[in-house]
């Protein structure tokens, strides 16, 4: 739930801070998690692969009925026409991309309109309910073609499940604000699409749970991948104009890097100077990618940055027993090493060139999305691999697994080093993420060592927060062991 909410906390007559039950850890906010939400997974793989199906059927689709803008419940199609990418670097379609007075009609909505507080929960349930049934399939569909996700169909039932939660959760806000306890601002939201988990995290967490509290939202196109979110935009503008909403409140900006940058600019400057807003907080962006971009991002044009990042992921074993090695394999491979949660960093003492290898030897490799869905894989890797996939190519340092070049790893002994607050140090370097390259790096502690203990738990900790460092020799070792 993502909802910038001012900072009325307090009461008149006595000024003491109020409690909202929402609070995380709350009774009320603990009890928005039960009744769960069963969900069925083996209708919405079906309805996908009939979608695919029919979409490679009419390849030229996306090419005919390109992403545009979509304002005030139109259609803007004065635009610049470019091709519009996939995730292996294959031109998939056309994109509008707004015109000059296009982006200029955009930037006036998001400067002056502002939402009035209705109760448009119901209303906005209902277009929500049919996007992830109806609709589900389709969705599923344009994600593998376009990403090249090969689960897409527990997105979906994640989606279900987190709703249930999160509404409940909109629910109190919407409470506290009749009560009078706070204030939600209603000028424009900004959300740029994320390449993974679109359909949950844009469209279902970020726009609609704004929008059935009468906030409006303005989505923002993608450079690449561009298609999928747009297709569930357009969806999603449908669905909400037969619900009966104000289609002032949702918009798709489809524009290039520099007029969106313009558009957040001049959306934060206008709440900045609107009175009625001097007590919220700013223009809310609500980002999902790397720690590195939201940062710069916050700094150059969104001081009402709202993140969540994704970093290095650590996965600490006590040895590489079958069941361990399997999951560390999937961890890191999980859609082409295309999510948030896949593994970068194994701690396992004792691991060996030989333990390593054999941890990928169940992983399915050679097929497409579309070929994984049916299969029911999320963690295969994929036949074109993404684009900034290493191919059959070895990263600097690292070593090709001899089975699936697509695995690059580098076995280090003893700890990562952390970086020091000035920066790392000379002699190593700081550990990338590399986006949908499977790309793992081993740090093997001497086996026999109690990794358990609390000088060890602690220098493990104490690389968490800053990220870490390696080495480009095995130097790095355990406390009581040679410094380097």
């Amino acid at each position: 739930m993502r909802t910038a909410i001012s900072r009325r906390g307090r009461t008149a007559a006595s000024g003491a801070l109020q409690a909202r039950g929402f609070h995380f850890g709350s009774p009320a906010y603990n009890a928005a998690f039960l009744p769960a939400v069963e969900v069925d997974p083996g209708p919405i793989r079906s309805a996908a692969l009939l979608a695919i199906a029919a979409q490679r059927s009419r390849p030229r689709q996306w090419f005919d009925e390109p992403v545009t803008s979509l304002l005030r419940g139109t259609t803007l199609t004065g635009g610049t026409r470019v091709e519009t990418i996939d995730a292996f670097g294959r031109a998939n379609g056309a994109q509008l991309l707004a015109s000059e007075a296009e982006m200029q009609t955009i930037i006036e909505h998001a400067e002056l309109f502002v939402g009035t507080p209705r109760d448009l929960r119901s209303a906005v349930r209902r277009a929500e309910a049919s996007m992830l049934g109806e609709h589900a399939g389709a969705l599923v569909a344009n994600q593998a073609l376009d990403f090249g996700k090969q689960d897409g169909v527990t997105e979906i039932e994640e989606a279900h499940q987190a709703n249930a939660v999160e509404q409940r959760l909109n629910d109190l806000v919407w409470q506290s604000e009749q009560a009078g306890q706070l204030q939600i601002p209603r000028r424009v939201v900004l959300v740029p699409c994320v390449s993974n988990f679109s359909h949950f995290l844009d469209m279902c967490r970020k726009v609609c749970r704004n929008l059935e509290l009468g906030v409006p939202v303005i989505v923002l196109s993608r450079s690449h991948t561009a298609q999928y979110p747009f297709r569930w935009a357009q969806l999603l503008q449908a669905e909400l104009q037969a619900q009966g909403l104000d289609p002032s409140l949702f918009t798709f900006c489809s524009a290039d890097l520099a007029a969106q940058q313009r558009l957040l600019r001049a959306a934060t400057a206008a709440a900045a100077a609107d009175p009625a807003s001097a007590d919220a907080p700013p223009t809310p962006f609500l980002f999902t990618g790397s720690r590195g971009l939201a940062a710069a991002i916050k700094v150059e044009d969104a001081p009402g940055m709202i993140a969540s990042t994704q970093g290095p992921n650590l996965m600490v074993a006590f040895g590489l027993p079958p069941p361990v090695a399997a999951a560390a394999a999937l961890s890191s491979t999980i859609e082409h090493s295309g999510q948030c949660t896949a593994l970068r960093v194994l701690l396992a003492p004792g691991a060996t060139e030989e333990a390593v290898q054999g941890m990928f030897g169940s992983t399915v490799h050679g097929q497409d999305a579309p070929e994984y869905l049916r299969a029911g894989t999320f963690a295969g890797l994929l036949e074109p691999p993404p684009t900034t996939g290493t191919g059959a190519d070895t990263l600097p340092g690292y070593t090709s697994h001899p089975l699936l070049p697509k695995v690059s790893y580098r076995l280090v002994r003893g700890l990562p080093d952390p970086p020091t607050p000035a920066g790392a140090p000379a002699e190593g370097e700081p550990l990338r993420e590399h986006w949908r390259q499977v790309v793992l790096d081993v740090a093997s502690p001497p086996a026999g060592g109690d990794l358990g203990s609390d000088a060890n738990a602690d220098a493990v900790g104490e690389r968490l927060p800053r990220g870490w460092v390696f080495p480009r020799g095995n130097a790095a070792s355990l406390p009581g062991t040679p410094s380097r």
